[in-house]
Order: C-alpha cells, then sequence, then structure tokens
C-alpha cells in the first residue's frame, strides 16, 4: 500500500509542477501546427492534381483537333444532319463542364500562386459552303423533244346497259 501511496505521489507532483502545464501548452501547439500545415500542403497537392489534370485535358484536347484536321484533309467530307445534331449536344455539355472546371481551375491556380494560362488557340474550321454562298449551276443544255405520234383509243359509241343487270337480279 505504501508502494501505491509513493507512485500517487510522484505522479502527482509531475501532473501539478509549474512547469508542466506549459510542456502541454507548447505541445498542444506544436502539433496543431503540424496539423494546420499538413493541411494546407494536402490542399495544395489537391490543387496542383487538378491543374495538372487541366494541363493534361489541354494537351489532349489540342492533339486530338490537331488529329481530326490532319484526318479530315485525308478524305471527303460526309455530312450528315444527326452528326451534326450530336455535335451541337456535345458541345453544350462540354461547354456546361468546362465552365465549372475553368471556375475550380481559377481557384486552384489561385492557391498555388499560379498565373492563368494562355488560352487555347481556336482550330480553323473547315469552311462549309452554305446555300447561298455557292455558286450557281449553270442550266442544262436546252433539248428539244418532238412529240411521238400516239394513236387515239377508239371510244365506244353508246355506254353500256346497265339496266339489263337489274332485270337479271329481278328473274332470279
Amino acid at each position: 500500500m505504501d508502494k501505491i501511496k509513493e507512485q500517487a505521489n510522484q505522479v502527482g507532483q509531475l501532473v501539478f509542477a509549474s512547469d508542466t502545464g506549459e510542456l502541454y501548452k507548447k505541445t498542444f501547439i506544436r502539433t496543431w501546427e503540424i496539423l494546420k500545415e499538413t493541411g494546407i500542403l494536402v490542399w495544395l497537392v489537391i490543387c496542383l492534381t487538378f491543374v495538372g489534370a487541366e494541363w493534361f485535358y489541354r494537351t489532349s484536347v489540342g492533339l486530338g483537333r490537331n488529329a481530326r484536321i490532319w484526318y479530315n484533309g485525308l478524305g471527303e467530307k460526309a455530312e450528315k444532319s444527326e452528326a451534326q445534331s450530336a455535335a451541337s449536344t456535345g458541345q453544350a455539355v462540354l461547354d456546361t463542364v468546362q465552365s465549372g472546371a475553368t471556375y475550380l481551375l481559377s481557384q486552384a491556380r489561385k492557391q498555388l500562386g499560379l498565373k492563368d494560362p494562355e488560352p487555347l488557340p481556336t482550330a480553323a474550321a473547315p469552311s462549309q459552303p452554305t446555300v447561298d454562298s455557292a455558286p450557281p449551276e449553270p442550266a442544262p443544255a436546252a433539248v428539244k423533244v418532238e412529240p411521238a405520234a400516239v394513236a387515239e383509243p377508239e371510244v365506244e359509241s353508246a355506254p353500256p346497259d346497265l339496266d339489263q343487270s337489274d332485270e337479271d337480279d329481278a328473274d332470279a
């Protein structure tokens, strides 16, 4: 029992010593600083991930546009109204997503202390002739067609007698 009392007194002296409160205060302050700085580091890594993904997106889109221009130059262009409709719908969705992503990336760049990048150069769209801008087609050469002689069908002089069929029905 004496051993327990001695140990309790020793713990009490350590806990209630004048420098114990100050040591714990310094420990909590240091722990808070470590957690805060770690949180900022994690946030900056997340921002860097967004900026890196945006760079990858811009590079991929640029390469895709260049490949499309190259490919379109190789063959004939086939236009379909369904393809144009799907393209316009896809463009609308892309514009909506892009505006949100632009804001997010702008905020991430501010957090990282980076300036906004140069806007992507727009790809020169192949010109599509419109109805008004198309040159007029030449009229086909006039061909003189003479009517061929057509035999007129023979016409019966009197229509068939319909009353006779009524009499046949009455006899039956």
